[in-house]
């Protein structure tokens, strides 16, 4: 076996990265990067909000009191396209951490992208809610019942990381005058809250008990961290 250096490397593989950045081109795709990899550069937590909202639609569709015929499969589908997104942006965004740190910087010190990162909890706990209220359809009750304890466990950590680190930021880094506040403040605070919903869904799957009754407290306390917090941010 031969082995190139990594100069005749580089010069084989720029043939391959022109042959994709025409492809792209002819659609009017990232026409203004040198290399189609360089979307991962520029993935901000903002694009977890689209998996936060599509998330909400289908939860919402599947929790109606009035259901229709058709309405649960389309909000299957809609859970769906929800969770391919964000896996494909949780993969993304990890090899933004690894190879472009300096840009995941910029996002924390920004005053306005900062508060963007609340909608990556939000995007976790509201697919694996979905999992649990439609994705048992799709998977079975067992497996559905897990993904959203593991999804839950993380998102809340997620959340509450975030409820305190991103107003420690504000507060300490962030340029910010009296005339500055507006509702994405909001954003980093909200996602316990969001975590209190989702596990009061999670509660009959506790084992009953001690388990049962910490989780509700839990929710509980995480419901009135995020309404004192709110209403400071309201205010």
């Amino acid at each position: 076996m031969t082995l190139l250096d990594p100069h005749t490397s580089a010069r084989l593989a720029k043939p391959a990265a022109g042959r994709a950045r025409h492809r792209l081109a002819r659609w009017g795709l990232l026409t203004e990067l040198n290399d189609p990899r360089q979307v991962v550069a520029n993935l901000t937590p903002n694009w977890f909000a689209s998996v936060m909202g599509t998330g909400i639609v289908a939860t919402a569709a599947a929790s109606l009191p009035e259901q229709f015929p058709g309405l649960r499969i389309a909000a299957t589908v809609v859970w769906g396209a929800a969770a391919v997104l964000l896996i494909a942006l949780t993969i993304g965004m990890a090899r933004r951490l690894i190879g472009y740190r300096q840009t995941a910087r910029r996002d924390a010190a920004d005053p306005l992208m900062a508060q963007f990162y609340g909608a990556v909890p939000m995007a976790i706990l509201t697919v694996g809610d979905g999992t649990l209220l439609l994705g048992r359809d799709v998977i079975g009750l067992p497996a559905a019942v897990d993904i959203d304890w593991a999804m839950w466990l993380i998102g809340t950590l997620l959340g509450l990381a975030c409820a305190v680190a991103v107003p420690y930021l504000m507060f300490t880094k962030h340029d910010l005058r009296p005339d500055s506040a507006f509702g994405g403040w909001l954003m980093p605070i909200v996602p316990p809250m969001v975590s209190a919903t989702a596990g009061a869904r999670l509660i009959p799957y506790a084992p009953a008990g001690p388990a049962r009754a910490s989780l509700l407290l839990c929710c509980y306390g995480m419901f009135g961290m995020t309404r004192l917090a709110s209403l400071i941010v309201i205010t």
